[in-house]
């Protein structure tokens, strides 16, 4: 079977059964700069990768459509689960810690990438190589130029050969239901690049300018900060920043941390670095004990944070009912996922165990307690009730969000020590 097959199950499946899952694993996703998709040639997407299967999931939710991803190939090693993931339109790619001789088959894997692309599938690639939850990127890696010229040479005389730059901005990298900005950028026609470059450039040196321009258009699509020492001061003054203005939409935030990078590195090239490293030290200092009290960024900017408290405190009363609801009735699922979170080091792979978790009970669960509702209530209140419990998952994981805000906007409010504080963090940056 070729990754590159059609496939009725699979279509069904992704329709049906994974996209709703995403659907309830992700509380919004906003996909922009569709437009960016050509559709005149080969398509190969590279992804800043932040939070493990979650990020596969939002590219394949924002494709909506079939798309082929690479992906380590240790997770292929036994015949069954190679199968699973051919099925499941996945291919291994070799990496440097696999050994030289494991990276020596990525020349098959290529070939089979330029077929892919011959079928007009779309390619999806994390450049990065390996996960990072950050609002930054890693040194890019050289597989994506290798099949992108590989194709190019293969039938870019026929059709266009494009590297389409995408970001995905998450609202938290660690919770459940965060939300997700995807956004399509400019795409980098290789074929016409290649072109511009052959008579002047070496290849290995065609392939360093194309690794730089798809870096830099990139780290456009996200709020990226580089990785510096001074990277987590630098990225609580942004949140904090941009907590004042207090955002409406998951897109408004990324505009507002992008802008508050952008002064905050301006405003360190002005500053003596005496001046830098008390601001750090400080905006550091401020984190530590906002930690301590169980306050994050987004608490600070209210204009009048207790009638804010006193209002998201009657919702949480309001929602109760509810809540006590979708534990009870949904408890198996509540129970896995805390007893294989507990086992999983890598936190930015938490969210994908409840992923893997949901994709398996949520639709189990549902079935079981729909017939019993069936069965005990009459047609209307029986449909309500499958209804609620549809949402019952993602609604106990947005309380549980909604819940941590309330306290900490209560926490803020009655440690008034620390509003002086930021007054005088902001205005630093000010000056």
């Amino acid at each position: 079977m070729q990754v590159y097959n059609k496939s009725v199950l699979y279509t069904f499946l992704r329709c049906f059964v994974v996209n709703p899952v995403i659907n309830m694993s992700l509380r919004r996703l906003v996909v922009k700069g569709k437009e960016n998709l050509p559709n005149d040639g080969a398509v190969i997407i590279g992804c800043n990768h932040t939070s493990a299967l979650l990020d596969a999931l939002a590219i394949l939710r924002a494709q909506n459509r079939a798309t082929i991803f690479m992906t380590r190939a240790d997770i292929f090693r036994r015949p069954l689960l190679f199968k699973t993931f051919t099925f499941l339109k996945m291919l291994p790619i070799f990496r440097i810690r696999d050994g030289y001789a494991a990276v020596k088959q990525n020349e098959e894997i290529i070939s089979q990438c330029v077929k892919v692309l011959e079928h007009h599938y779309p390619l999806a690639l994390f450049p990065e190589a390996t996960h990072r939850p950050k609002h930054s990127l890693r040194s890019l890696s050289k597989g994506i130029f290798h099949i992108a010229l590989e194709a190019n040479k293969a039938f870019g005389h026929e059709r266009p050969v494009y590297i389409v730059p995408m970001g995905l901005e998450y609202g938290d990298y660690f919770r459940y239901r965060a939300t997700v900005v995807a956004t399509y950028g400019e795409p980098i026609n290789v074929t016409e690049f290649v072109k511009q470059h052959q008579e002047t450039e070496t290849p290995a040196r065609i392939l360093a300018l194309l690794r730089d321009e798809l870096a830099d258009r990139m780290s456009k699509l996200i709020a990226y900060l580089p990785d510096t020492d001074d990277y987590d001061a630098q990225w609580e003054l942004a949140e904090l920043c941009t907590a004042q203005s207090q955002p409406l939409s998951p897109t408004e935030r990324l505009t507002l941390n992008q802008a508050a990078i952008k002064r905050i590195l301006e405003k360190k090239s002005s500053m003596t670095a005496e001046d830098t490293s008390a601001l750090y030290a400080d905006a550091l200092a401020f984190k530590k004990e906002c930690l301590l009290h169980g306050i994050v960024p987004s608490s600070t900017g209210y204009k009048r944070p207790l009638l804010a408290s006193v209002g998201k405190s009657v919702a949480l009363l309001c929602g109760l009912p509810y809540y006590l609801f979708s534990v009870l009735t949904m408890c198996p699922s509540w129970v896995l996922k805390l007893l294989i979170v507990g086992k999983v080091k890598d936190e930015a792979f938490h969210n994908t165990a409840r992923f893997g978790v949901d994709l398996f009970l949520w639709p189990l669960l549902v079935l079981i307690w729909g017939i019993v509702a069936c069965c005990t209530f009459p047609l209307v209140p029986a449909i309500v009730a499958i209804v609620l419990l549809i949402m019952a998952i993602p609604f106990f994981h947005d309380y549980n969000a909604f819940a941590r805000h309330t306290w900490s906007d209560w926490q803020w409010v009655l440690n008034k020590h620390l509003h002086p504080r930021l007054s005088e963090l902001l205005k630093r940056l000010k000056e």
